[in-house]
């Protein structure tokens, strides 16, 4: 991925019924760069990726996307429109379809199918046959990169937790999208899946992905993160390197009760 993306983000602030969620949010995702999210539970984290993906709205601040010398109002964008300018993520509490396959979950990371949702429109006539065994093939490619153990034709609803975070990480891989932001993908994972999947990250990163990572896990944060932003009450707390951000008092005195 040669072109230089980058999400940008300047005042994001949402509010729920007259609460503050997330306010004043300036972030910088870049290409082949990882930005990790920290903070305490309901610090609004997950929130902000929702904001940056269109899953809730701005109450105010704006979020742009520079792309070959160009820009695109994101702000107002819904959530599948962002799909087709390059944004893919991964959710909180996975989202899985329960009757499909883990392959077929991974497929949904295609454009084509997220806009339409139908399965049987992107695999059911004869002229797509081609066209799935190649999705199916490159399915399995990201299944394995991430670790997963599962029969890519497993149904989806037979799978732990854990596993279900990994096949929505390989379907962010499948989808090839520019810019990934991924929401506590190491949860819920054993130490093994873990640095499987630490090593995926970062391939991503150095392919020219631009990462946005919200983790809880402190060791993958300093060994991935490019930048960390910490977050608290919904507000920037500081940012700045890894070493910089989760070696400062006032973050550990928030974060981590010291």
């Amino acid at each position: 991925m040669s072109d230089t993306i980058q999400l940008r983000a300047r005042g994001v602030s949402v509010n729920f019924g007259g609460n503050v969620a997330v306010e004043g949010i300036d972030l910088d995702v870049d290409s082949g760069q990882i930005i990790a999210v920290i903070g305490p539970n309901g610090a609004g984290k997950s929130t902000l990726i929702n904001a940056l993906t269109g899953f809730v709205p701005l109450s105010s601040g704006s979020i742009e996307l520079q792309s070959r010398g160009s820009v695109t109002d994101l702000t107002r964008l819904p959530s599948r429109r962002r799909v087709s300018v390059g944004i893919s993520r991964t959710f909180q509490t996975p989202r899985l379809v329960p009757e499909l396959t883990v392959a077929e979950n991974v497929c949904l990371g295609s454009l084509w199918q997220l806009v339409y949702k139908r399965w049987f429109e992107a695999f059911g006539g004869p002229a797509q046959q081609k066209g799935s065994r190649d999705r199916f093939a490159r399915a399995c490619e990201a299944l394995e990169e991430v670790g997963v153990r599962a029969s890519p034709g497993t149904p989806a609803s037979s799978l732990s937790l854990g596993e279900q975070r990994l096949v929505e990480v390989a379907r962010v891989i499948y989808s090839g999208s520019a810019i990934a932001l991924l929401d506590e993908p190491f949860a819920g994972l054993s130490a093994v899946e873990q640095e499987v999947l630490a090593v995926e990250i970062a391939r991503l990163r150095d392919s020219g992905t631009a990462v946005l990572l919200v983790e809880h896990q402190l060791d993958q944060v300093r060994a991935l993160a490019d930048r960390v932003l910490a977050m608290d009450m919904g507000r920037p707390l500081l940012e700045g390197t890894s070493y910089e951000v989760l070696g400062a008092s006032v973050v550990r005195e928030r974060y981590l009760g010291e």
